[in-house]
């Protein structure tokens, strides 16, 4: 427990994911989570939250598998209304062979929770639904973007 905090929870932690099309190409594609401490009180978060699955929410369909993570292990402090970052990076899913679907729902897990969350993406990505073709990075106190 970092400086006497408590661990961030759904109480005091907002989520949300964007876009980031002007560090995107050659095949990858990226998308960052922003975790905002919405309580009045600092908390922490440590690790890879879990980008369990994707879904085409039109069809109501769950689409694509669990992201690997990878990144470094930073316990992140967060005062209140401060931000940590995860990144999440596409892998251009027509060059594999699989099966493909689009992918507008991104379901998440912030790290030691036992819910989740279901964030809308504001870009649609085509995902296979086996093997995964994104990865997400270990929650940093530094946006990559």
């Amino acid at each position: 427990m970092p400086g006497g905090a408590a661990e961030c929870d759904g109480d005091n932690l907002g989520i949300s994911i964007a876009a980031q099309p002007m560090a995107s190409g050659a095949g990858s594609f990226f998308s960052e989570i922003t975790f905002t401490n919405t309580g009045g009180d600092a908390c922490w978060v440590e690790g890879p939250p879990s980008i369990f699955n994707l879904a085409d929410s039109a069809a109501g369909a769950v689409v694509g598998k669990r992201a690997a993570d990878s990144g470094m292990p930073e316990v992140v402090q967060l005062a209140s209304g401060a931000s940590a970052y995860s990144t999440i990076h596409f892998s251009n899913a027509g060059a594999c062979d699989c099966d493909t679907a689009v992918a507008n729902v991104a379901t998440v897990i912030p790290p030691n929770w036992d819910s989740s969350r279901s964030i809308m993406l504001d870009s649609p990505v085509i995902v296979c639904n086996a093997p995964a073709t994104y990865k997400v990075s270990w929650i940093s106190a530094t946006s990559l973007f």
